[in-house]
């Protein structure tokens, strides 16, 4: 399964670097129906404890479920333009994810994931294409609200 999404917003690169670079921002988009844990302490994606192995995070249900878990490789992109992660998880063999962030002439910035995912077991397909779609949904959502 593949997915790509884009958000326009009017905030700079910059701006929604400083947001989203930490497992902390990823939270505030996953709010309140997950969150992942955070072995890094808040660390910058371009900052040492990930580029150092690969760290093992959780993924909480309302903050307090554990529904899956991730060993993820990340390495942020050059100048503040996003990240690049690859994980397994105990639902996905391969679950690919990057994030670009492009300026727009005129000011802004586009905000574009593109997501590929292979489930452990094909059965699942439906389920997590219907779960990972809306997921992403409302981390957009809460970008649109927080940079318009």
């Amino acid at each position: 399964m593949r997915m790509v999404v884009e958000l326009p917003v009017r905030a700079s690169r910059t701006e929604v670097w400083a947001a989203v670079c930490t497992v902390d921002g990823v939270n505030r988009e996953l709010s309140p129906f997950a969150r992942m844990t955070d072995p890094t302490h808040g660390a910058h994606f371009d900052a040492e404890p990930w580029r150092d192995g690969a760290p093992v995070l959780w993924q909480l249900l309302f903050g307090i479920i554990p529904v899956d878990r991730h060993r993820v490789e990340l390495v942020a992109l050059p100048d503040e333009g996003g990240f690049r992660e690859s994980s397994s998880s105990w639902w996905h063999r391969v679950w690919r994810h990057e994030r670009t962030l492009l300026d727009q002439p005129g000011g802004g910035c586009v905000v574009r994931d593109d997501v590929e995912i292979e489930p452990r077991l094909a059965a699942f397909d439906p389920i997590i294409e219907l779960a990972v779609g809306h997921m992403f949904r409302l981390r957009h959502r809460s970008l649109r609200r927080e940079f318009g």
